[in-house]
């Protein structure tokens, strides 16, 4: 993959632009479509709450996801030590993980939107388009460290870790610039 370059326009926004290799795309559409199947699967497998569907309230688990992957991208909202009320992390959970899901989705469907569906290897991101990539790529990595289900063969996951890594450094450098 070569650097995120930053190019800038008299007429028009500023946009992101890198080149892929052929297996950094495929390997990028694998993972993200991996990561949103474990993602939509968890907000499906939500226990449904009559009184939420009335109000229209969202509502989703009380327990954190026993999948240590899933875990690491829907963490607790409470850190070990802080002041406990009882229940307080499961109701924050079921009010807010579904809205966190659709966020996330939404990120990984703008990966994967840049990506196009024709196997093109250059990618051009607006700002907005850039930040939501900066995400995407982030639970990625998380998904991916946590010994999630996915395929990144013929490489490592070191390898491809790295990887993900100085993808998201290369664009927060560009857009920081």
């Amino acid at each position: 993959m070569q650097p995120w370059v930053k190019k800038k326009g008299l007429m028009r926004q500023t946009r992101y632009q890198c080149v892929l290799e052929p297996l950094e795309r495929e390997i990028l559409g694998n993972m993200s479509s991996a990561v949103a199947e474990a993602l939509i699967e968890r907000a499906q497998s939500s226990p449904k709450d009559e009184l939420a569907e009335l109000t229209g309230l969202s509502s989703g688990h009380r327990d954190a996801p026993e999948d240590p992957a899933l875990a690491r991208l829907l963490p607790n909202f409470e850190r070990e030590g802080d002041e406990e009320f009882d229940g307080d992390n499961s109701l924050l959970r079921s009010f807010h993980e579904n809205d966190i899901i659709k966020a996330k989705l939404t990120n990984l469907q703008v990966l994967n939107t840049a990506l196009g569906p024709d196997g093109g290897v250059e990618v051009t991101l607006s700002e907005d388009e850039a930040h939501a990539w900066v995400a995407a790529i982030n639970d990625l990595r998380l998904y991916l460290l946590s010994d999630g289900d996915i395929d990144v063969s013929p490489l490592d996951l070191e390898t491809v870790a790295d990887w993900l890594a100085f993808n998201q450094d290369s664009l927060l450098t560009a857009l920081l610039d």
